[in-house]
């Protein structure tokens, strides 16, 4: 099977978990961008993690959350292919 692009929309509540958010997923070689035009409750963080997997895409969702949970995201939506615009 081969590796396909994903991406998830996160929500990270306390901005000072952004860096470690990044180091697990740096660990994953996966990236998460901030969304600068998404909105919603100050201080919460929104953004994207973009990667690549060969998971069934109902399983991506939970690998992910194990990932970032401990550290202070908050998976939202995921699906196979490129970012989308978050809404509100």
């Amino acid at each position: 099977m081969t590796a396909k692009l994903f991406a998830a929309e996160i929500v990270i509540t306390n901005p000072d978990d952004v860096s470690r958010v990044r180091a697990a997923l740096k660990d994953i070689d996966c990236t998460f961008h901030v969304d600068v035009r998404a909105v919603g409750d100050w201080p919460t963080v929104f953004g994207f993690i973009i990667g690549t997997s060969e998971l069934d895409e109902n399983d991506l969702s939970n690998w992910l959350s194990d990932i970032v949970w401990p550290v202070g995201g908050d998976v939202v939506e995921w699906r196979y292919g490129e970012p989308w615009e978050i809404s509100e």
